[in-house]
């Protein structure tokens, strides 16, 4: 069996578990996002946020959806279906690499940056999502 495929057959509980540091930073983005008029609803094992702090947060830095842990904070609705795909990519890589999740991103962007390619097109996790979800490269 290869390991990618025993990972996926670990229990939720550990899953979660391993992933919960990156989790609590979204979980506070989207207590923010509730408290400043958004809303929230759960799909396929992640809650998602839209409205308020995450439209404002994503139109400042640019983008639709973002994935912290098990959290996806999106602009709007709208963006979280559009997206979902990809941002799903994203909480199965946080399960595979629990805490190191956002130290190896950075790391990753900042190589991909290095070696003269755009720190978000290039950079390997965001790669793997496209290449998860079928969005062409």
């Amino acid at each position: 069996m290869r390991p990618r495929r025993a990972w996926r057959g670990a229990p939720r509980v550990f899953r979660y578990l391993w992933a919960s540091p990156t989790t609590a930073v979204g979980v506070c983005a989207g207590f923010v996002t509730l408290v400043s008029g958004g809303g929230v609803q759960v799909r396929e094992g992640a809650v998602e946020f839209h409205g308020g702090f995450s439209r404002f947060l994503a139109d400042a830095v640019g983008f639709s959806a973002m994935t912290l842990g098990h959290v996806i904070i999106g602009r709007d609705r709208w963006a979280l279906d559009v997206c979902r795909d990809h941002e799903q990519a994203h909480v199965r890589q946080v399960e595979r690499w629990g805490p190191a999740f956002l130290p190896a991103y950075v790391f990753a962007s900042l190589l991909a940056w290095t070696r003269g390619g755009d720190y978000y097109r290039d950079n390997w996790f965001e790669r793997d999502a496209r290449r998860a979800c079928g969005e062409s490269d």
